[in-house]
C-alpha cells in the first residue's frame, strides 16, 4: 500500500499520539548519537536552538551509515542516524531485539561537479547517470549527454512557501502550480570524467544504488533495490575503479567527497546539496523516468516520497522509476535507529525529544542544508509520531 493507504488507521488515532515532548524539571541529559555524515551539518546547525528548546544535548559524531549501525549493535550509542536500513549485522553482534527504524529525515542526494557551464545547471537523466557511474560513459561530451542538455523538456512547478519549501496538501503530497517548457542548451566540453566516489561504507552509497539497480538493471544487476550501506568500490563499478583509478576516486564522508571534487577539473560527485554550496561545486537538475527535468529540492524530495511504501517498523521503500511527474529519482530517508527498552526512562523522554525535534523542527532552524520539511499532520509525519511514541525505558 501506499502512505497515504497503508498509514489511514495511524492517522485515524493520531489524536493518542504526543505529537510534541515538553521538557520536564528534570536534569539535563547528555546522549551518545553519531552516524551517517548526511546529517552531520544540519544537526550541528541546529544544536544552539534544540538544547534550548530542550535542555538536552549531545556532540553527533559524523563518521558513515555503517558504523553508526555498529555502535547500535556494541551499545556506545543512545541512537543513530542511518541512511539505510539496519537489517544485517555490521560488526557480527546482533542487532539489538527493540531497536526500531524511524524514518526521521528525508532529503535529495545531490549529483555535484566542478563547475565548467559558467553557472548554468547541466541536466543529466537517471539512465545516464548511472551510465557515469558504471564507467559507460566516459567523457563529457558523450552524445547522450549532449542530447541532455539539447532539447525542450518539461519542468513541473510546485508551490511554495517563502522559505521555499512545498506547500503540501493534507495527505502530504506537494502541490503543483503549473507546469512549463524549458530549452536546455549547453555544449559540454570534450573532456573526461572523474568520478569522486564514497570510499567508506555508506548509506548514500547505498541509496544511489539502489536507485541505479532499478534504472539500469543491466549495468547494475547486483545493487540491492533496498539500499544498505555500501562501498562503492565493491560493487557493479569494481571493474571501472581498477580500470582507471585516475579517472574513479575515492574520498570518505560526504565532505571528503565534495571537497575532493572541488579540487578536481570536470569530476563528478554525489552527496548532500549543501556540499555544493560549500565547496562552489555546480548542481545538476535530473531527467526522470516521467522525462520531466527536475532540481534536488524539496518540493520534487517530496514529491518522490509521497508515495513510497513503508512498512510498520518504519523502513520506507521507495519506487525510484516513478512515473509521476515532477518526482526527483535520488531522494533518501535517512532513519534515527533508537531503542524501545532503555532501561532508564531520563534517557528515553531524552531520546524522545531529540528524535522529534530535530525530524519536524530542525529544517526549519536550518532551512538551506537541503532537508525538506515534514509536516506533522501529514502522513509520513503521523507515522513518525507513531513510532516515537514507541520508545520507552
Amino acid at each position: 500500500m501506499k502512505l497515504s493507504r497503508s498509514l489511514a488507521a495511524v492517522t485515524a488515532v493520531a489524536s493518542a499520539v504526543v505529537l510534541a515532548f515538553v521538557p520536564t524539571a528534570q536534569a539535563a541529559s547528555t546522549l551518545v548519537v553519531g552516524g551517517a555524515s548526511s546529517v552531520a551539518t544540519i544537526v550541528g546547525d541546529c544544536k544552539v536552538a534544540y538544547t534550548a528548546k530542550s535542555g538536552d544535548s549531545f556532540a553527533y559524531a559524523s563518521s558513515s551509515s555503517g558504523q553508526g549501525q555498529k555502535d547500535m549493535e556494541s551499545g556506545k550509542n543512545d541512537f543513530s542516524y542511518s541512511d539505510s536500513a539496519h537489517l544485517t549485522s555490521q560488526s557480527g553482534t546482533a542487532i539489538p531485539a527493540s531497536e526500531i527504524h524511524i524514518p526521521a529525515w528525508v532529503w535529495p542526494i545531490g549529483v555535484q561537479y566542478k563547475d565548467f557551464a559558467s553557472g548554468r545547471k547541466i541536466a543529466i537523466s537517471a539512465k545516464n547517470l548511472a551510465l557515469i557511474f558504471a564507467g559507460k560513459i566516459t567523457k563529457w561530451n558523450d552524445p547522450k549527454l549532449q542530447a541532455d542538455n539539447n532539447r525542450t523538456i518539461s519542468r513541473t512547478i510546485f508551490k511554495t512557501d517563502g522559505a521555499g519549501n512545498a506547500v503540501k496538501d493534507a495527505k502530504g503530497n506537494p502541490i503543483v502550480l503549473n507546469t512549463v517548457k524549458v530549452t536546455q542548451k549547453i555544449t559540454l566540453p570534450s573532456q573526461p570524467i572523474t568520478v569522486i566516489y564514497r570510499a567508506d561504507s555508506s548509506g548514500t552509497t547505498g541509496n544511489l544504488l539502489a536507485a541505479f539497480s532499478k534504472i539500469d538493471p543491466t549495468n547494475w544487476a547486483n545493487a540491492s533495490a533496498t539500499g544498505g550501506t555500501k562501498v562503492f568500490a565493491s560493487s557493479d563499478a569494481k571493474a571501472a575503479v581498477l580500470a582507471d583509478p585516475i579517472h574513479f576516486q575515492g574520498a570518505s564522508g560526504s565532505a571528503g567527497v565534495a571537497q575532493l571534487a572541488a579540487k578536481t577539473p570536470y569530476s563528478i560527485t554525489y552527496a548532500e546539496t549543501n556540499f555544493a554550496t560549500l565547496n562552489n561545486l555546480g548542481l545538476a537538475n535530473i531527467i526522470n523516468a516521467h522525462g520531466d527535468l527536475v532540481q534536488p529540492d524539496d518540493a520534487a524530495a517530496a514529491a518522490q516520497v509521497a508515495s513510497a511504501t513503508i512498512s510498520d517498523k518504519g523502513i520506507v521503500t521507495l519506487d525510484y522509476v516513478n512515473q509521476a511527474a515532477g518526482v526527483y529519482p535520488f531522494t533518501v530517508v535517512t532513519y534515527a535507529l533508537a531503542l524501545t527498552n532503555y532501561g532508564d526512562k531520563t534517557k528515553a523522554a531524552a531520546v524522545k525529544n531529540a528524535i522529534e525535534w530535530h525530524a519536524f523542527n530542525c529544517p526549519d532552524t536550518a532551512p538551506n542544508d537541503g532537508f525538506i520539511k515534514i509536516d506533522k499532520t501529514s502522513a509520513l509525519g503521523v507515522k513518525i509520531s507513531s513510532l516515537i511514541a514507541k520508545l520507552g525505558a
